[in-house]
């Protein structure tokens, strides 16, 4: 089983290293509504992934954000996720911030996580392709 397994494994974590640079580039460079935009269009053509690889790719970009010196970011996982999975692609984007301000008071997620906790106000972005 490892040894079928092992090759898809190391094909995703090179597609999610390949995009990383990508994406970071569109999340600081356009506004958010753009970045999430050029991020979705890379989706649309792409695969749509099984529950279990698409997991997989969850678990893969989030060891790989948190390694990075900022600490990891949510918008960047939530944009790898849908530059790499047509499904992602096409679900909506929460956004919820608590008014309580400072670091760690906001989060995005897509419709097929959890949200982690409550928020004061949570906005969302559907797919619109």
């Amino acid at each position: 089983m490892v040894a079928r397994v092992l090759p898809e494994v190391l094909g995703e974590m090179l597609e999610v290293l390949w995009f990383f640079p990508r994406v970071e580039l569109w999340r600081r460079r356009l506004g958010f509504h753009e970045s999430i935009a050029v991020a979705r269009a890379r989706g649309a053509g792409r695969r749509s992934r099984s529950r279990e690889s698409r997991d997989r790719l969850r678990q893969l970009i989030g060891a790989i954000d948190r390694r990075l010196p900022d600490g990891g970011n949510c918008v960047r996982r939530a944009m790898l996720e849908m530059s790499l999975d047509k499904g992602a692609a096409n679900e909506t984007l929460f956004a919820g911030i608590s008014s309580r301000g400072g670091p760690k008071s906001g989060h995005a997620w897509l419709a097929s996580d959890d949200a982690p906790e409550q928020y004061d106000a949570v906005f969302s972005m559907a797919a619109l392709i």
